[in-house]
C-alpha cells in the first residue's frame, strides 16, 4: 500500500505543476511542440512547450482560477487561498486524490503562487506543508504569430525516492500522459473563459 501511495504522488506531481488542471472528457487536445519529462537521483524534471487554442490573457487567468479549477476538476478535493505574501504572492493549499487501480491516496501542497505580467506564472512549494520535499514550476504564457505558446519548466523532488521495484520507464510514461491531460484542461478552461461575454460598458 506504501508503494502504490508513492507511486501515485509521482503521477500527481505534472498535475500539481501545471496547477492541478485535470479534465474529464475533454475533447480539446493542446499541440505539443516538446514535452520531455526525465528523472535525475530522483528529482523530476519537465519541460514543455506547446500552443493552446485560446487568447494569452484567457490563459493566464486560466492558470490564476484556482476556484473554476476546481469545477473541472473531480479529482481535486480541496482548493483554496489561505493567504498572501508582502511581494503579492498568493498561498494555495490543495488536496488531489490520484488513484493507481483500486489504491488511492490524497496529495497535499502548499504552494506559492505569483504572477508576473503580462504572462509569467510560477508555483513553488513549502516543504512543510507539502507532500514533496522540494517543486518548483515556471508557466510563460506569449503570443506568438497569432497562437497562444505555452513553455512548462517544473522540477519535483519527492519525499521518498523511487521504490526500487517501481520501474522507471512506467512512472516517466505516467507523467508525460497526465503532462497531456493537464494541457488539455487548461485549454478547456483558458477556451471557456475566452467565450465569456463582454461585460456591459458603464452608462
Amino acid at each position: 500500500m506504501g508503494s502504490m501511495a508513492t507511486a501515485a504522488r509521482l503521477r500527481t506531481l505534472v498535475g500539481l505543476a501545471l496547477l492541478s488542471l485535470f479534465p474529464v472528457g475533454s475533447t480539446l487536445a493542446a499541440e505539443f511542440q516538446r514535452l520531455d519529462v526525465s528523472e535525475d537521483g530522483g528529482i523530476y524534471h519537465i519541460d514543455a512547450s506547446l500552443f493552446v487554442d485560446a487568447p494569452r490573457e484567457a490563459v493566464v487567468e486560466a492558470l490564476l482560477d484556482f476556484e473554476a479549477q476546481k469545477a473541472i476538476s473531480p479529482p481535486i478535493r480541496a482548493i483554496r487561498v489561505v493567504g498572501s505574501q508582502p511581494d503579492g504572492a498568493t498561498l494555495v493549499e490543495i488536496v488531489t486524490e490520484i488513484c493507481i487501480g483500486i489504491f488511492c491516496a490524497n496529495v497535499k501542497q502548499l504552494q506559492v503562487v505569483r504572477f508576473v505580467p503580462p504572462g509569467l506564472v510560477s508555483a513553488t512549494a513549502i516543504r512543510e506543508g507539502s507532500d514533496v520535499r522540494s517543486a518548483h514550476v515556471d508557466v510563460e504564457v506569449t503570443a506568438e504569430d497569432g497562437r497562444t505558446l505555452v513553455h512548462i519548466q517544473c522540477t519535483v523532488q519527492p519525499l521518498r525516492k523511487r521504490p526500487f521495484f517501481v520501474p522507471r520507464g512506467w512512472v516517466l510514461s505516467a507523467l508525460h500522459h497526465q503532462a497531456r491531460q493537464s494541457a488539455a484542461g487548461l485549454e478547456a478552461l483558458a477556451s471557456r473563459i475566452a467565450a465569456r461575454p463582454a461585460p456591459a460598458p458603464d452608462e
